[in-house]
């Protein structure tokens, strides 16, 4: 997502899914999960969820979890699955833009852990977490946004298996651990079945960017999400040697790429705002620092994608599928 998202990204806390381990402690079953490097301790599974973004919804359902989502702060413009749908639609909303969550309205949520990605902006994150835990609330941060951050551990762990510990710490902490499997055997036969789908091999340089409404664009590196979705597929990254999930390239940078295909990562509403494909495109081409950059002259060579579908989370994996379409269409 956007470098603004980003800033928020860390909430600073544990995710569910930078998870070194999720383990019992002792015999009272106390729960340590690890995200982005700091260690989180549960004493007994939290009976309330505030979920910030798009992502935490998704991997808490899938961990069949998805009843504890108590409290949600972010879009309803998602695309999410008829079960997440539900659930998130059901919880009590606190603001729809997650940049707007503040220490305050985490505690007045009431909920017992607050789990996200776009959490605090502007803040010290460990100190906000302090401060929450000395309160009684625990923070958990999905764990495809720790790259994002100077001082973050991903734990030598990235792309879809962040994903996939995501949803068996959730289900190890709420103690649905036979549903998270089930949910992780499924993605991993979906993600391998569309890079089946897909001729491999062709050598083809990629390049991802995030198209905003206004300001500059932005890339994405090689801890990113979407970097290795285009792996997947057989398509190198051309940006894939920046330790960096998102990043702000120059022009000259964008030039010499000299990408076989562009990644059009939008939003349909927030700093994006574009809807269609042809609203992609024509973003694209009306982007004085692309002009040289051939691609975005050819329809075939431009992959307008839904940021959603490029997030850590469950969505990722619709994404990979859905690329997998465009990219093997005759």
């Amino acid at each position: 997502m956007p470098a603004v998202i980003l800033a928020v990204a860390t909430a600073c806390a544990v995710p569910g899914g930078t998870v070194n381990s999720a383990q019992n402690e002792s015999a009272a079953g106390s729960i340590t999960l690890d995200s982005c490097g700091r260690e989180v301790v549960f004493d007994a599974a939290p009976r309330s969820v505030l979920a910030v973004g798009s992502e935490a919804p998704a991997l808490l359902s899938a961990a069949g979890a998805g009843d504890k989502l108590t409290h949600y702060a972010g879009s309803l413009e998602v695309p999410f699955d008829a079960a997440t749908k539900a659930v998130v639609e059901d919880a009590e909303r606190i603001t729809e833009d997650p940049h707007d969550v503040s220490y305050e309205m985490i505690l007045g949520s009431g909920a017992d852990v607050v789990i996200g990605t776009d959490i605090a902006a502007g803040v010290d994150l460990d100190s906000l977490a302090e401060r929450l835990d000395e309160a009684g609330v625990q923070m958990l941060t999905v764990s495809g946004y720790c790259a994002g951050f100077e001082d973050r551990s991903t734990g030598g762990v990235s792309g879809f298996e962040q994903i996939y510990r995501d949803v068996q710490s959730y289900g190890q902490l709420f103690g649905t651990d036979q549903a998270a499997e089930n949910a992780v055997e499924d993605m991993r036969e979906r993600v391998a079945a569309a890079a089946a789908r897909v001729e491999q091999g062709s050598g083809e340089r990629a390049l991802s960017l995030y198209v905003p409404s206004a300001g500059g664009l932005g890339s994405y590196g090689g801890e990113s999400l979407v970097s290795k979705q285009m792996e997947l597929l057989g398509l190198e990254n051309v940006f894939g040697d920046v330790p960096k999930r998102y990043f702000d390239p120059s022009t000259e940078e964008l030039i010499a790429s000299a990408a076989d295909k562009v990644f059009a990562m939008y939003l349909p509403t927030g700093s994006s705002a574009l809807e269609t494909d042809q609203e992609v495109l024509q973003a694209l081409r009306d982007r004085p620092e692309l002009d040289g950059l051939a691609a975005i002259e050819e329809d075939a060579a431009v992959v307008p994608l839904n940021y959603f579908y490029s997030s850590p989370g469950p969505l990722a994996v619709d994404g990979v599928e859905l690329l997998a379409d465009r990219l093997s269409a005759p």
